[in-house]
């Protein structure tokens, strides 16, 4: 569709609505047309007009799908036409770098990739252009100007989600300033596959391309700017589809994928991602040069994205299934012999633990092949040597596992490729630095030219000294965090450990257990502060109270006080946000979980006297009174001290746990039920955030509570083993052992204590 032929169609729609308004202005000089009428039928003109936009719109969009090397799909994206003779636009992160992708219109029809006109990857955009044959395509016309005012109203177009032909309707809600550059905020929910494809007003005309979605909601997006869109118009580079596939690829003279996966080259990096066709996701890339006699070196530079995947070097290899492995897993270096495609053919010669490999860092692999001898090297430190002879020749390369997307650069096969060693003066200098004699800022210009003669040497031992020191700072702060800890999960323990020495005692000990739990989450909380508050809360609802008031009255002047008075309330918009689950945050914020409600509103009763006890329904916990006389009362402090009759008790219960109540549900809950109850809901939470730290905070006060609970102190044990609390961790296993010594439910109990066993280290 030309520039014309599209304001024509505007033109045709607002003569519609005007004609649509004179009618309803006629019709009312015969009879009155009411207002209501009248808004609909206006209303009305409004729906027409919005179709028609979409019907005009919908001929210029395209959907791109972006191919991985083996030919799958790896992503779908939009663009849509800004030229009738075959011009697209859409977001750079749409193709990709180098990626193979096809264009379809709306219609079905395929549209071949001539080339990518211009590209532009720090702004993200893209124009592609493609063959239109003798059918030219309806193009869309691009707003010039300024930019788009708050609060206009928009429509995007795009595939989300996969979703093909999807339109949405939204308003610009701000134009705002992103990483240097100016982006417009769309507020109308922006999925995976609305990226490239157009915004646009009421009359058609292009304001921005959809860009991305925001992280903090769904129903927000942005939109880059289409003015800026103009500068690749102006001075377009066109790169043919076909040197555009080849520009990132491989060169499949040197080299040679195995077993799937896609591989990729920029500027000497070579890069891997997806998962590979072989058993635990292998995937390799072998160098087609010519098989060399021993001895010779293999090295490479390898970096991964997670510590918890696996690359490195693959050597012997027959360029199917069998060849040795050497390379970073899990924070370890192993060599493995694979033989086979399953893992029953693997076999692990080595798994050690080497102070020299760095975490997150470049580091340089070498494996030296002798004869019958095989030594791998870590940043130019021997921490493997074999002599398994199962394989002895065969092809080099890199290999991945899993779903790890690693980097490699200057791969290299030569008869030696040791890096010369340090001179004296120079290892002086780096003991100097790594003892504390020498700080790094004092280093002078000519110290640091003799450094810098020595290579990348050098420069990597500092990075290991300085992953070091900064565990070890970690460390640190974890021992502080610890000692600081320390005296209130003795109180914990205290609380529960023997029988309370006064009835005063003993109604305590929950609220005193549940700030602990606050206090050791953070220990900057005055715990004297929250009692004294509590005790002022209690003399604020017994000044209400009447000298002829019974139980049941001075329990509903304490709903008052609480629901009415004080505004305390449910959780529900944000129910598993921790700080529900933490007394202080309750009291201060006046909003929790029911348990944490349940707790205060317990504590308090007991000051007032009142007998308030805790019934830990399935899924919901409420409370129940208890009178002198023996008449109880449930209530549920999580709907503002409601009164709970039998049919609304056993209703909770099958909204909950789909069954009907049972008697056992009804059974009172004690303190230490009660904190227990509190510290799996933390647990969980921390769980599901994959908070280490927050993990093991709560499962040491779980186990301060239940010493004898032995999965949860196996569970202590793993965390601390993983926090770095080795020590520790070893004290727990042991004291596991020490009550059963096969061990306990099946428990790895001997396994990971064998793995916290120092690691032998390289020189």
């Amino acid at each position: 569709m030309t520039f014309w032929h599209h304001r024509i169609r505007c033109l045709d729609r607002i003569c519609c609505a005007l004609l649509m308004l004179c009618l309803i202005g006629v019709a009312g000089i015969g009879s009155m047309v009411s207002a209501d009428e009248a808004r609909e039928a206006v209303d009305q003109a409004a729906v027409v007009s919005t179709e028609q936009l979409i019907a005009d719109v919908r001929p210029s969009l395209v959907t791109i799908r972006v191919q991985g090397r083996d030919g799958d799909q790896l992503g779908i994206g939009t663009g849509f036409v800004i030229d009738d003779g075959g011009l697209i636009a859409t977001n750079m992160h749409v193709i990709g770098e180098g990626r193979p992708f096809t264009v379809e219109t709306s219609s079905g029809r395929k549209l071949p990739v001539v080339s990518i006109e211009a590209s532009d990857a720090a702004n993200d955009l893209a124009i592609i252009r493609v063959d239109v044959g003798e059918d030219h395509l309806s193009a869309l016309t691009l707003s010039e100007g300024e930019l788009p005012p708050q609060g206009k109203r928009v429509l995007a177009f795009g595939n989300p989600l996969g979703l093909q032909d999807s339109v949405v309707q939204g308003m610009v809600s701000a134009v705002r300033e992103i990483s240097g550059r100016d982006m417009i905020q769309l507020a109308m929910p922006v999925q995976p596959g609305n990226s490239g494809g157009p915004v646009v007003d009421d009359q058609g005309n292009v304001l921005g391309i959809v860009n991305m979605k925001s992280a903090v909601d769904d129903n927000l997006g942005f939109a880059i700017p289409i003015d800026d869109l103009t500068p690749l118009l102006e001075k377009t580079n066109p790169i043919t589809m076909d040197r555009w596939v080849r520009l990132s690829g491989l060169d499949e003279n040197d080299w040679e994928i195995v077993l799937g996966g896609s591989w990729q080259q920029r500027g000497g990096v070579i890069s891997a991602s997806g998962t590979g066709k072989g058993f635990g996701g292998r995937s390799l890339c072998l160098s087609t040069a010519a098989e060399i006699d021993s001895p010779y070196d293999i090295s490479v530079w390898v970096r991964l994205d997670d510590e918890s995947g696996a690359a490195g070097i693959a050597f012997h290899s027959n360029g199917g299934d069998r060849h040795y492995g050497f390379y970073p897993s899990n924070g370890k270096m192993r060599l493995t012999c694979f033989l086979g495609p399953s893992v029953y053919s693997w076999q692990v010669l080595s798994d050690v633990r080497s102070k020299h490999y760095l975490p997150e860092q470049w580091n340089h692999l070498r494996v030296r092949v002798e004869e019958g001898r095989m030594k791998c090297y870590v940043n130019e430190h021997l921490v493997v040597e074999s002599t398994d002879r199962q394989l002895t020749k065969g092809r080099v390369g890199i290999v991945k596992f899993r779903d790890t997307k690693p980097e490699f650069r200057r791969f290299n096969v030569g008869p030696d490729l040791a890096s010369p060693p340090l001179s004296g003066a120079v290892m002086d200098w780096i003991a100097s630095l790594g003892n504390g004699d020498t700080k790094a800022g004092d280093i002078s210009q000519s110290h640091l030219d003799m450094l810098a003669a020595s290579g990348d040497v050098v420069s990597r031992e500092l990075r290991r000294q300085a992953v070091e020191l900064e565990q070890e700072a970690k460390q640190m702060k974890n021992l502080a965090s610890d000692v600081l800890r320390a005296p209130l999960l003795d109180q914990l323990g205290e609380l529960f450990a023997k029988p309370s020495d006064s009835d005063a005692s003993s109604r305590s000990r929950l609220v005193k257990g549940a700030m602990l739990i606050s206090a050791i989450e953070n220990p900057q909380v005055d715990l004297a502060a929250y009692e004294a508050k509590l005790e002022r809360m209690a003399q604020e609802v017994a000044e209400g109270f009447g000298p002829k008031d019974d139980e049941r009255q001075k329990r509903q002047i304490l709903d008052k006080y609480l629901f009415q008075e004080n505004g305390f309330h449910g959780g529900r918009a944000e129910y598993y946000h921790p700080a529900n689950s933490f007394l202080d945050r309750v009291i201060d914020d006046r909003e929790g979980l029911p348990i944490t409600l349940a707790i205060l509103y317990i504590d308090l009763g007991r000051r007032l006297g009142l007998q308030i006890e805790g019934i830990g329904l399935p899924g919901h916990f409420v409370v129940k009174q208890v009178m002198e006389s023996g008449e109880e009362q449930l209530i549920d402090v999580f709907d503002r001290g409601a009164e709970l009759s039998d049919e609304a008790t056993a209703e909770l219960v099958r909204q909950f746990a789909d069954r009907a109540i049972a008697p056992s549900d009804l059974q009172p809950q004690s303190d230490l039920d009660i904190l227990t109850r509190v510290l799996n809901n933390l647990i969980g939470i921390a769980t599901r955030d994959q908070d280490i730290d927050a993990m093991l905070r709560r499962t040491e006060m779980f186990v301060t509570l239940h010493p004898e609970e032995n999965r949860y102190r196996f569970m202590r044990a793993q965390l601390r083993a993983i926090s770095g609390r080795t020590a520790r961790a070893r004290e727990d296993l042991d004291e596991l052992l020490h009550r059963e010594p096969n061990g306990i439910n099946g428990l790895p109990i001997r396994e990971l204590k064998a793995s916290l066993q120092p690691d032998r280290e390289d020189d």
